[in-house]
Order: structure tokens, then sequence, then C-alpha cells
């Protein structure tokens, strides 16, 4: 039977992590793996199946991590829109949570799981974190105008706010390792989409008043 040692495994999630950043997924070696862990390629094997494999135990746990909250709190997004809560203290903060929170977390491995997962079962992330958080905002701006439907010029004006954030925070992760100068990046980008909101939401707000006193 096989024994296989932690530190061996270890250097070779390192060395698949490193390749995984510099190559992406699709493009990734077993071979430059093998290579950067100071091995032979069938020792590799001997703890990961393949890349797939190797590529799930780095970003698989965050993944699961964000999908558990993502799907929990889409069950009671109703319990917290249309509440006195405002966008700062109620959406904005759950964004942080599910992606702020997660990245200080998760170190490189969610910039793997959103730049570098191209041709791999996670290459759809970026598309789900983007619907999850299109989900909150349309409830938001919704309940800003109780007495009738968004038009659908306004869902395309919340969807775009809402693909360009996340769009933005995609790129911040991308392109800033460091993760203290990464954190200050993405909060002062949410600061100040989180202050256009707010103004955005009181024109709903005051539109939705107009229509009902005329």
């Amino acid at each position: 039977m096989q024994i296989q040692k932690e530190e061996v495994r270890d250097a070779i999630l390192e060395a698949a992590a490193n390749e995984f950043h510099q190559y992406g997924y699709a493009e990734a070696s077993m071979r430059r793996i093998a290579k950067s862990a100071g091995m032979t390629t069938g020792n590799i094997y001997r703890y990961f199946s393949g890349k797939e494999e190797l590529f799930d135990a780095i970003v698989g746990p965050i993944y699961s991590q964000y999908s558990s909250y993502a799907g929990e709190y889409l069950q009671t997004v109703d319990l917290h829109v249309g509440s006195e809560v405002r966008t700062t203290d109620d959406f904005w903060r759950r964004v942080e949570d599910a992606l702020v929170g997660l990245l200080k977390a998760s170190g490189t491995g969610l910039m793997l799981l959103l730049c570098r997962s191209e041709g791999s079962k996670y290459e759809s992330i970026k598309q789900e974190i983007t619907l999850f958080s299109e989900t909150l905002l349309l409830k938001q701006f919704a309940a800003a105008k109780p007495a009738r439907s968004l038009s659908n010029y306004e869902q395309r004006e919340v969807k775009m706010i809402n693909a360009t954030l996340i769009e933005g925070i995609v790129l911040i992760i991308r392109d800033n390792p460091e993760p203290k100068t990464l954190g200050l990046l993405v909060d002062r980008l949410i600061a100040v989409y989180c202050s256009g909101i707010d103004q955005l939401l009181e024109e709903y707000k005051e539109r939705e008043g107009e229509n009902h006193h005329a």
C-alpha cells in the first residue's frame, strides 16, 4: 500500500497553484508541475489523478464555501429586502461577506477560481457570482418601487451596474496579489458603488412617490 507523505502532497499543491496562476487551468502542464515540485510526473500521479483533481483540491473548498453562503442567503433574501435597512448596511455587507471575506480567507485560491479556471468545471463561477449579486440588487431596487415592477430599462440599468461591479472586483483580484492592497482596493471600489447606488435608490423612491401622487 502506497504511503502518502503530507509534505510531498503540500509541495505538489504549491507547485500546481503556481502553474495554474501562470498558465491557467487549460494550459497547465503536469510535467511542469512535477519539475517545479522536484519530482517525477509518476510520483505526482500517486497523489493526484491529474490536473483536474489538483485544481479541485485547491479551489474546490473555496467554491463550496461560496456556494453554501449564496444558497443560504438566496433562500432568505426576501426577509431582508424591503426592510428599513439601507443598501450600505445590507446589500453591500453581503457582497463583502460573499466575496471580500472569502477572498481574505482563501489567499490566491479565489483568484485561481475567478481568473484561471477556464476549461475546468468551475469556469462559470464569475457568471454565478454575477447572477447572485444581480438577484440581490434587483430585489433591492424592486423594494424601492413596491407599487409597480421595474421597467425593462430599469432592469437593464441595475444589471449594468452589477456587472461592472463584479468585473471590477475580478480585475482587482487578478492584478493585485498582495492581500493588503487587494483588500483596500476592493473596499474602495465597493464604497464608490455603494454611494452611487444609494443615490440611485433614492431616485427610484422619488419616482415611485411621484407616480403614486399623479
